[in-house]
């Protein structure tokens, strides 16, 4: 068998690769075992007076529950909106001017609901610019 450290020279033909870091980091794996964090962790525990225990836990309560409510905050369900698409079925047999004259229909139709939808829109901005103005009064 050859020998394979970073000295040693390469065997007949093959090329020696050098160290990649992830067998660097592979190493640490063999000093982590869960007996040992257990081990551990009693050692600590055992050296602390009781108060410093119960601050601890009491510590990591109020943590846990910060935690659990943002995560309870965080999650809303989307509103239900109902969306139905109509389909008109076409003649095949339609002329050009009965296309064109449906199409000004619902184009009027179309400018019509945009506009109330701008109008809303505009309202919606009014609001906010008087909650930022009474902000901005106040210094905020």
């Amino acid at each position: 068998m050859s020998d394979l450290s970073p000295g040693a020279p390469s065997m007949k033909g093959w090329s020696r690769r050098a160290r990649t870091p992830i067998y660097d980091a592979m190493k640490l794996l063999k000093y982590l075992s869960p007996l040992r964090a257990v081990r551990d962790l009693r050692t600590f525990l055992r050296l602390r007076h009781r108060y410093e225990l119960g601050f601890m836990f009491a510590a990591f309560f109020v943590t846990l529950m910060i935690v659990a409510a943002l995560f309870k905050d965080s999650y809303f369900e989307k509103e239900y909106k109902r969306e139905i698409i109509y389909v008109q079925n076409w003649r095949a047999d339609r002329t050009i001017e009965e296309i064109i004259a449906q199409q000004k229909i619902d184009e009027a139709k179309r400018l019509k609901i945009e506009a109330e939808r701008k109008k809303k829109a505009d309202a919606r901005q009014r609001e906010w610019k008087k909650i930022d103005d009474r902000l901005n009064a106040l210094g905020i």
